[in-house]
């Protein structure tokens, strides 16, 4: 797998970053701009627009040149135009950014956010996203009345807290994440409503047993951290790190009964030293996983399993000590 820096390294060498392609633009030139439309009861296609750059052009002034300019019908979406509702996300060539803040681009392919229905043109429907958080109930719940003002919070306290609530629920994180491209199969919540959520369940003053709405609702422990919805995320908020995996913890934690996927994950560290893709994927799913064939070969290709590890692979060479560690923590736990 060639490293971040070396395909940096070669993107200065051809001048292929986004810097240098700004860098060739002067005023005037034209930006072409390949727009995926489309109108209910008809096949999306792609219509092509040209539109002369401007200093500090962005994205939305693209689509705004387009639609009154060009005199387009073009539909998208967004409303403060300074990095705040969240409503302008979309995709240019394949990423999810907000086109009030990200900046044109001389060539760009710009279609509407994935895993949410298209209503028209750039503009998805978000009820899906919003109903799944609002079933989590992302509000905090008290067992006791509040005592009045000021409450002390210690920065440590709300450290994980702090983090989600940066969020400004753009469904970036969401559109980018492939777990929830999947659907029925994980029945994965999403990057974002879980960052919704986090912004109560993590905050001290919660009182709420949140462990079978993170498992069986939201089904977190279906997250793979690939940290996408990190690389999208306009707020810069760690959300696998911060907010995802100390979720994970919390639903672990408190749930009365395991749940599956953690304990196999787990149970393989402890005899092996290092996670197996192959045997979590079978010990989770069962013969699900190999009636799917066109996925399981998909995984073969991409190398994310290798069965041969799995039937032969032997523990690390300090496996001793990661079973110490083991042992360490069943005693205080």
């Amino acid at each position: 797998m060639v490293s971040l820096d070396a395909r940096r390294i070669g993107q200065l060498e051809n001048r292929d970053t986004l810097e240098a392609k700004l860098g060739a633009l002067r005023e005037g030139d034209m930006i072409k701009a390949q727009v995926r439309r489309f109108s209910p009861g008809e096949q999306p296609y792609y219509e092509t627009f040209e539109v002369p750059y401007q200093k500090w052009m962005r994205v939305l002034d693209v689509l705004i040149y387009i639609s009154e300019e060009l005199d387009s019908d073009l539909s998208y979406r967004w409303y403060c135009g300074s990095k705040m509702c969240g409503t302008c996300a979309l995709r240019v060539n394949g990423r999810e950014i907000l086109a009030c803040w990200a900046a044109a681009e001389p060539e760009m392919t710009i279609e509407p956010l994935r895993n949410l229905p298209v209503i028209r043109d750039l503009t998805v429907d978000r009820r899906p996203y919003e109903k799944r958080f609002l079933e989590l109930e992302p509000w905090i719940h008290r067992d006791e009345p509040y005592p009045g003002f000021p409450e002390p919070l210690t920065h440590r306290e709300m450290r994980f807290t702090s983090k989600a609530l940066d969020c400004i629920s753009c469904a970036a994180c969401y559109s980018a994440c492939p777990v929830v491209g999947l659907g029925d199969l994980t029945r994965f919540c999403g990057p974002a409503p879980l960052v919704q959520l986090g912004q109560a369940a993590l905050d001290p003053r919660d009182s709420r047993e949140r462990s079978q709405e993170l498992i069986e609702q939201a089904s977190i422990f279906s997250c793979v951290s690939c940290y996408r919805c990190e690389e999208v995320c306009p707020a810069s908020i760690p959300i696998v790190s911060k907010v995802i995996e100390p979720l994970k913890a919390l639903a672990y934690r408190t749930a009365r009964k395991k749940p599956r996927h953690p304990q196999t994950f787990l149970g393989i560290i402890r005899r092996r030293g290092r996670i197996d893709p192959s045997e979590l994927v079978l010990r989770v799913q069962g013969l699900r996983a190999l009636a799917r064939l066109r996925w399981a070969v998909s995984l073969l290709i991409r190398r994310k399993v290798n069965p041969w590890a799995t039937v032969f692979g032997r523990p690390i060479p300090g496996i001793a000590s990661v079973r110490r560690l083991f042992r360490t923590f069943l005693r205080t736990s």
